[in-house]
């Protein structure tokens, strides 16, 4: 498999504290939630965890701070993972995503902005989400965003990274087959 900087990852786990990112991920809402359960129609989410691929034997991922670890652990595991591919980056913004992403290694993660997207799921309301954030701290999928939205200028139909989870991330990515394909999912 030909990886590339800059090519995304989702992942899956049978952890709890996975099952439990999942569950919030099933409605934008709690609202919503419990109207799907009643009919039958809840969101199925396949992944919990999102980082991007340095090279082929690297990964840099938001995991309580970002960090940069052999990319083994991805590519073997037995989860749930699918790896995407933005089309429309270009080698020169692949080098500068590859250089300078390292320099957020070391940042923390986002508590605050758990608050936020938690009270979001529970009101509805958007500015939660996008406004109760720390500065430079991430979740995730938000890192993964705001990445993609400075080296790529991509925001995945969302008007702030901190909306994005990884199911609507996954949902926008198979959405886009013009800008982003699937070149591995198990």
């Amino acid at each position: 498999m030909n990886i590339l900087p800059g090519d995304i990852f989702l992942i899956d786990s049978e952890k709890t504290g996975a099952k439990i990112v999942k569950f919030l991920q099933t409605a934008p809402t709690v609202w919503q939630h419990i109207w799907r359960a009643i009919a039958d129609e809840q969101d199925i989410v396949k992944y919990y965890h999102a980082g991007c691929f340095l090279n082929p034997f690297q990964i840099i991922e938001q995991q309580g701070v970002v960090r940069v670890k052999d990319s083994d652990g991805v590519l073997n595991s037995t989860n749930n993972k699918c790896f995407i591919r933005y089309k429309l980056a270009t080698n020169e913004q692949r080098y500068f995503f590859q250089k300078l992403s390292l320099i957020d290694v070391g940042r923390g993660y986002d508590v605050l902005n758990i608050l936020g997207k938690t009270v979001t799921w529970l009101t509805g309301i958007k500015w939660f989400a996008q406004h109760i954030e720390s500065k430079d701290k991430e979740i995730c999928v938000n890192r993964v965003a705001a990445w993609y939205k400075e080296f790529f200028n991509e925001d995945f139909g969302a008007k702030h990274h901190s909306e994005l989870t990884t199911h609507t991330m996954y949902n926008y990515i198979k959405s886009h087959p013009e800008k982003f394909e699937l070149i591995f999912e198990s």
